[in-house]
């Protein structure tokens, strides 16, 4: 762990579940939060005035925040604003262009912490690299220790790349988690915060061009989280941890990075997430992955999660010779993140039992729960990794309190409840210390929460 200094964070996020931080209330009238819900249901509430004049998408929850999109010259000339099945897109961004993030408030001081996070689809010929900067004192600045070279030019520097395939199996989505220093406070302006276009290069090569159809970067919907700005005050952390999440809708519905930066902040750590996340991947498809390998390759980690597709380890333990290929995967993918960071404690989750499908095949709750933690020990043990008991601790919850809903309406993946869970006892297994004080509940009843807590406790410190 490093020490943190002083620190803001900005949080952009989009998905179905947007949650209130730091025990803030998600009053609509209030600057903070600001949502926004990218989803069919929603567009209505967006698509017009992103779409036509004036190209800004307003938070959906009342804040006066609100996104667009700018030329480098502060202009919207030529930019081409669409809605496709409920992601906002915006095409021919090139060199210096950027995504404008505005929050109309003068109430922010110096030191205020703002969470930003975001998932990104891009096009072919969309700009390749982006620049997460915010605007302080007339000058747009970023964190010098979160920024990377670009390969093609060493001279400038980004903060995430896109992978330019937005469609079909093979696409790849750019999960963004970034947390920022305010030095100043924030006056009549506002606060501003742009992703940036940096240098001319495109996703497949191709020159840049204003007048590409394939050019386009959107803001993503179903279970991701498109696009959240909170406040988190002014406190300081006292440590950071680097974390890399590599997993799939199990990591990223109902957003568990942003709780577990949540929960951790509240207890007075820093926890500077990144993530490689795409629906329905086994640890073998994360291999060839782009954006995985990317991050991954950047290195540094403190702690590494991997997260399998739901069934795959269930499936391991209960006939390891037919499915031998989830262990060499998972070593294959280990081998991937401890070359960049061989001093990382790496953990395999064991994730949890669902309803779905009769128990996703195995019959009954107890019977996957079992061959789920025993698939997850049997790979973790092949090279010494840890375990995060997730699926333990769905187990008591399930079985305890039938009040609170684990799953989303598909029976399947985490509702918002079954989130806190899992950022719970990720937390827990982190740090191995028990919750103190005032633990942020991240937008759930503060009751809940804190049963939900004492489970991961439980589950995690107690065995």
């Amino acid at each position: 762990m490093k020490i943190r200094r002083t620190l803001i964070a900005l949080a952009l996020a989009a998905t179905a579940f947007a949650f209130t931080q730091c025990g803030k209330p998600a009053d609509s009238g209030n600057t903070f939060p600001a949502r926004w819900i990218f989803n069919e249901r929603n567009t209505p509430l967006y698509a017009e005035k992103w779409v036509n004049e004036p190209h800004v998408i307003r938070a959906m929850n009342g804040s006066p925040a609100f996104i667009t999109a700018k030329r480098a010259d502060g202009s919207t000339e030529q930019l081409t604003f669409t809605d496709r099945n409920g992601n906002p897109f915006v095409s021919t961004l090139t060199k210096d262009d950027c995504l404008l993030f505005c929050m109309p408030s003068d109430g922010l001081g110096k030191g205020s912490s703002i969470e930003v996070e975001a998932a990104i689809i891009s096009n072919p010929a969309s700009p390749k690299y982006f620049i997460i900067e915010y605007l302080e004192g007339g000058e747009w600045k970023y964190i010098e220790e979160d920024v990377m070279p670009v390969p093609e030019d060493p001279s400038l520097r980004y903060s995430f790349r896109c992978s330019g395939i937005g469609e079909g199996e093979p696409h790849e989505y750019t999960s963004v988690y970034q947390t920022i220093t305010l030095r100043k406070p924030v006056r009549k302006d506002g606060l501003k915060i742009r992703f940036r276009a940096v240098g001319n290069f495109t996703c497949d090569g191709t020159p840049q061009s204003r007048e590409a159809s394939n050019g386009a970067i959107g803001l993503v919907h179903h279970g991701f989280n498109g696009a959240y700005l909170q406040d988190y005050g002014t406190s300081v952390p006292c440590d950071t941890t680097s974390i890399l999440c590599i997993g799939n809708s199990f990591t990223y519905f109902s957003n568990v990075p942003s709780m577990l930066k949540e929960i951790a902040w509240s207890q007075g750590h820093y926890f500077n997430i990144k993530a490689s996340l795409k629906g329905g991947q086994t640890l073998g498809q994360h291999i060839g992955r782009t954006l995985t390998r990317d991050a991954a390759g950047h290195g540094g980690y403190d702690v590494v999660f991997l997260q399998d597709q739901s069934q795959t380890p269930a499936r391991y333990a209960a006939d390891p010779e037919t499915h031998s290929k989830v262990a060499e995967d998972y070593l294959t993918l280990s081998e991937m993140v401890l070359e960049s960071s061989p001093d990382c404690r790496l953990f395999m989750e064991q994730t949890w039992a669902y309803p779905s499908g009769r128990f996703g095949g195995f019959g009954d709750f107890g019977t996957f729960t079992g061959l789920l933690r025993d698939g997850s020990h049997k790979l973790a043990i092949q090279n010494g990794a840890e375990v995060s008991p997730i699926g333990d601790a769905f187990e008591v919850a399930y079985n305890e309190n039938k009040s609170i809903r684990l799953y989303d309406t598909d029976n399947k993946h985490q509702s918002h409840y079954g989130a806190y869970l899992k950022a719970c006892v990720n937390y827990l297994v982190i740090t191995g210390e028990a919750f103190k004080g005032s633990v942020s509940a991240c937008g759930i009843e503060p009751e809940k929460a804190a049963y939900l807590q004492k489970v991961a406790e439980k589950v995690v410190l107690e065995r």
